[in-house]
Order: C-alpha cells, then structure tokens, then sequence
C-alpha cells in the first residue's frame, strides 16, 4: 500500500540522488578544510600550467621583443618580471578558487542536510508504522 505520506519526501530524497548526489558526495566524505585544500592544490597545479602556456603564447607572439630581452642583459629583468606576474597571477587564481568552493561547499551541505532530514523523517514514519503494527499482532 502506498502512503502519501512517505510518497513525498522519498520523492524528494530520489531527485536529489538523480540530480546533486554525485555532486554532493565529497562534503559528507570530507570536512570543510581539507574539501577546500584538495580543490586549492588542484586549483595550484592547474593555475601554475595556464601561467606557463600563457608566457609561450605571449613568447610566440611577441618573439621579437623576447630576443631583445634574452640577448642583452635584460634577463634578470624578465625573469624577475614573470616571477612578480606569477605571484600576483597565483594570489588572485587562489583566492577566487577558495571563495568559489567555500560557497560550494556551504551552498552543497545545505543540500545534504535537507536530504538527511528527509531521510529522518521517512525513518520516523516506518518506526511509527511499526508500533502501529506491533500491538495488533501481539493480540
């Protein structure tokens, strides 16, 4: 027999499985730190490659201009140059790395919470099912 009752929020409970579940999964496995450092060192690795092809195509592009600074006696220039742009390129990446996956992570564990409570609740109503049915048999 179908209760109406339980009906909704198994509905409920089924679209979030559907549709966040996989998304949601690393903020019940992970505490709020370390979800963020993971995503961080990630976010490092991946930030340290986009800056290195970002200098070969502005070498490819400006191939004359990098000569000048490579034959003369420039290169600590550049060098020093590219080191400040990395620093300021890495501070910026990171910081908007660490603000986006901290509203994830807040915003996805509101989700979870919702869902366990649903959970609960549909536990709740088996356990009163089952007291409901326990007096009868025992008659």
């Amino acid at each position: 027999m179908i209760h109406e009752e339980r009906l909704k929020p198994m509905i409920k409970m089924a679209m979030f499985d559907k549709n966040d579940g996989k998304a949601c999964k690393p903020m019940i496995q992970y505490a709020r730190t370390d979800y963020i450092s993971m995503q961080l060192l990630g976010s490092f690795v991946t930030g340290t490659i986009a800056f290195v092809l970002l200098c070969v195509m502005w070498g490819l592009y400006d191939t004359q201009e990098l000569m000048k600074m490579l034959n003369g006696a420039y290169i600590f220039d550049l060098l020093k140059g590219v080191l400040v742009k990395y620093g300021i390129f890495m501070v910026v990446y990171l910081t908007v790395t660490y603000i986006v996956y901290q509203i994830r992570y807040s915003y996805r564990r509101k989700q979870v919470k919702v869902y366990y409570k649903n959970l609960k609740e549909i536990n709740m109503i088996y356990e009163r099912e089952e007291k409901l049915k326990s007096p009868s048999q025992q008659e």
